[in-house]
């Protein structure tokens, strides 16, 4: 959105000032306040049917600091913690970065700055009487130092310059990772049924163990033979079941916490884009006033109504998309679908330190995927080695030659595979960690870029938007960087334990 720039006000100051100068009239109108009769350099008049007063003596009288900034041609007055700013020309003031219409533009007399009187009642609270009979403007302090002034803008004031999340939130829980972990393991049907399946293999390979007396070094009787290599796949689906229920709940943390952190980046997704609205709503209503009062066209509000309905869009779907969040994690953990709360563990930013080479070989030293299948291997080596060449109808030696090759490949396969799921999440974290430091970097400007704003607002040098906007950048920034810091934490499993992603489990849980 243009600001009310030196630029765009000073363009529009000749053409008003002329204006207003032709339909003036000079007269000897008196200026009366708290009693005492004023004398002006300037005396006050009427154009366009308003009476305008020295801007200066007037305020003064009433307890008002006044600056004139000859470049700018801007006047700022202040009073207690009230800050009136004006340009001469135009029809706009500003009151603590409020805008204010006026009923006619200012302009300047005999190097005096002239204000509509009315504008005396809407910015120090004074009482004011005009008397057209006697010429006499009356002017007195009010106990209560406040009046509303009947051509006030009738909009909704704008509010002060903060940016606090104005969504509506419905939590009526609260939630840890701990806790959702727990629920999660609780509630998941895929514990239950790994559980009995090891329950199922014990009892299976129990009652196949029966007959095994010895273990054979090299194939002999058949049935026997046969026998021990039944034993042995057995005892491998249950060792097997025991190692898949521990990667289960290893992915049940995996899942969880991925579901966790989307969640907080959801929220985050929900607050900048109803504070997005915000912004836009204010911009809408600057437009609004600029058109009301000739500086711009339709064109800028009409664009300005498309931005406040394209963020509208985009806070609907960032709150849908925070239901869906909200759904698929209460999915997991057991809870119903309606059901919110706020989420206790918000990731710490830490730099990422490891070795991923030491990293690379604990996880294929300790990886449940390979585990298995090296077991397969060692399978397929006994069942070469035990391999009867005198029974017939048996698979041809070579294809289980060929076994064994393949069970090899597959583990070979395995080992790349995780390796390089680890490298893979170490390379994304130092790049989110890249990309941590350069929001860093930015917002040190843009925290410095708002207090520097707030600092003209107080003053009355910035508007209430220009702090918003700032405050905005460093709110959007700093949100940012909490959406980095939970995808480095959800990365931080994967590279630990790069089997809980389904690439890596899918290849464990094969029996």
């Amino acid at each position: 959105m243009k600001r009310f720039g030196v630029a765009l006000l000073s363009t529009l100051v000749l053409t008003s000032v002329f204006a207003n100068l032709a339909g003036a009239q000079s007269g000897d109108i008196k200026v009366i306040i708290n009693g005492v009769t004023q004398q002006y350099t300037q005396s006050p008049i009427v154009s366009q049917n308003t009476t305008l007063v020295p801007l200066r003596g007037v305020f003064e009288s009433l307890g008002a600091q006044v600056e004139w900034d000859s470049k700018a041609k801007k006047v700022t007055a202040s009073k207690n913690d009230d800050t009136l700013t004006l340009n001469i020309g135009s029809k706009l003031a500003y009151k603590n970065s409020n805008p204010v219409q006026l009923d006619a533009a200012t302009q300047i007399q005999k190097g005096q700055v002239l204000v509509p009187l009315r504008f005396v009642s809407q910015s120090l609270g004074a009482k004011v009487n005009w008397d057209q009979a006697t010429r006499t403007v009356t002017i007195s302090n009010q106990a209560n130092g406040s009046t509303t002034a009947p051509n006030s803008l009738s909009s909704k004031p704008l509010t002060a310059p903060v940016t606090k999340v104005t969504y509506d939130t419905y939590y009526n829980d609260s939630l840890t990772y701990e806790d959702a972990v727990k629920l999660a393991i609780a509630d998941s049907t895929s514990i239950k049924t790994v559980e009995t399946s090891i329950d199922q293999a014990g009892k299976i390979m129990k009652e196949a163990g029966k007959n095994i007396d010895f273990v054979p070094a090299e194939a002999g009787v058949e049935a026997q033979d046969k026998a021990f290599k039944g034993y042995a796949q057995t005892n491998l689906n249950y060792e097997a079941a025991k190692k898949n229920l521990e990667m289960t709940k290893e992915g049940i943390e995996y899942n969880v916490k991925d579901l966790y952190n989307k969640l907080l980046q959801k929220q985050n997704a929900v607050k900048l884009a109803a504070l997005n609205i915000e912004d836009a709503e204010r911009k809408l209503k600057v437009a609004q006033i600029k058109r009301d009062n000739q500086m711009s066209s339709d064109y800028e509000v009409t664009q300005a109504t498309n931005l406040v309905t394209q963020n509208q869009a985009a806070l609907d779907k960032a709150k849908k998309d925070l239901d869906s969040a909200f759904l698929a994690l209460n999915q997991l953990i057991g809870y119903k679908p309606e059901q919110r709360y706020e989420l206790k563990d918000k990731p710490v930013y830490s730099e990422f330190k490891s070795n991923v080479e030491t990293t690379v070989s604990q996880v294929l030293t300790s990886s449940t995927a390979i585990w298995l299948s090296e077991q397969k291997v060692d399978l397929a080596e006994l069942s070469l080695k035990l391999y009867n060449f005198s029974s017939p109808g048996n698979t041809p030696y070579e294809a289980e030659q060929l076994n064994v090759e393949k069970a090899q490949l597959a583990t070979e396969g395995t080992k790349r595979q995780l390796e390089e799921l680890v490298r893979s999440a170490y390379n994304s974290i130092k790049g989110l960690e890249s990309q941590y430091s350069q929001i860093q970097a930015s917002l040190v400007s843009a925290r410095s870029a708002a207090d520097m704003a707030k600092k003209q607002f107080d003053v009355g040098l910035a508007t209430e938007l220009q702090v918003y906007e700032a405050n905005l950048k460093v709110t959007t920034a700093e949100q940012q960087a909490e959406d980095i810091v939970t995808s480095i934490d959800t990365l931080k499993m994967a590279y630990e334990k790069p089997w809980v992603l389904q690439g890596a489990a899918s290849g464990a849980s094969a029996q």
